[in-house]
């Protein structure tokens, strides 16, 4: 699917490439409905299964509200991929990137409701409730945990649409080190890459898990609810996922449940 010229004494890839890919992968992801359900009912079972060992589980719908890009840095011809997931082929998020957003959102919570972490600007590694839900790497043997918050991976809902968008550098030269000063009077040249289409919904799943199977009791299950609900409200709407999140990229709503 991607075709390469040489053009300067160099390989390139062709140019219509990425446009070409977006209008394939609409043809294939019409196609994925019955296999994103099967996905998601594995997925539901699986939390029920928890439930029924007395685990409180966790599911979230939301629906982007800006483009979202999922793997924009990962290997590719065209230097802007995409990651799919490998059994049906649709973009998805990882669990580990759910749960490095999910961090720095409770970070983001603490020092909103703690002065001296606000006043600081740093929420400490060591911070009690960071350490319970996200786990510890210390160096100190005695002080390492496991995070006892277990994330899935997060699915569309449905079929996905692919759009295409464009990043438009303005300082090429200065960048790749040709310039020493990036200079006004460049030719920016567009890079397009491929993005989920804003409107997509997804369900997002996790679970606490207690160290040593503790059972919870309700106040505890009301405080982790509380907890994961916050965190998820600002992953979404302050934090975003995937790439480019910092202009704008990959926020979500929260959808009634």
């Amino acid at each position: 699917m991607v075709s390469w010229e040489f053009a300067s004494k160099e390989l390139k890839v062709d140019e219509s490439v990425v446009a070409d890919l977006c209008a394939q992968s609409r043809k294939s992801f019409a196609g994925t409905t019955e296999l994103i359900a099967k996905k998601q009912e594995l997925q539901k079972k699986y939390l029920d299964s928890l439930e029924s060992l007395g685990i409180s589980t966790f599911d979230f719908h939301a629906t982007t509200t800006s483009p979202f890009i999922t793997g924009l840095g990962s290997g590719h011809p065209t230097e802007t991929g995409m990651i799919l997931d490998r059994n049906i082929g649709v973009p998805y998020i990882p669990a580990s990137s759910i749960k490095g957003v999910l961090r720095l959102a409770c970070a983001i919570n603490l020092a909103k409701a703690n002065e001296e972490y606000a006043k600081n600007g740093i929420v400490p590694d060591d911070d009690k409730t960071l350490v319970t839900y996200f786990g510890s790497m210390s160096q100190d043997e005695n002080k390492q945990a496991r995070g006892q918050l277990m994330f899935l991976d997060a699915y569309p809902s449905k079929s996905v649409r692919i759009t295409l968008d464009i990043m438009n550098p303005h300082f090429g030269k200065y960048y790749s080190g040709e310039n020493k000063q990036p200079v006004e009077t460049e030719s920016p040249i567009p890079i397009k890459f491929l993005t989920v289409a804003q409107g997509t919904e997804f369900i997002f799943r996790c679970a606490f898990m207690p160290l040593g199977n503790k059972t919870l009791s309700d106040s505890e299950k009301q405080t982790v609810q509380n907890d994961v609900d916050a965190m998820f409200k600002t992953a979404f709407e302050t934090v975003g996922f995937g790439g480019k999140t910092a202009i704008g990229y990959g926020r979500f709503k929260m959808l009634e449940a």
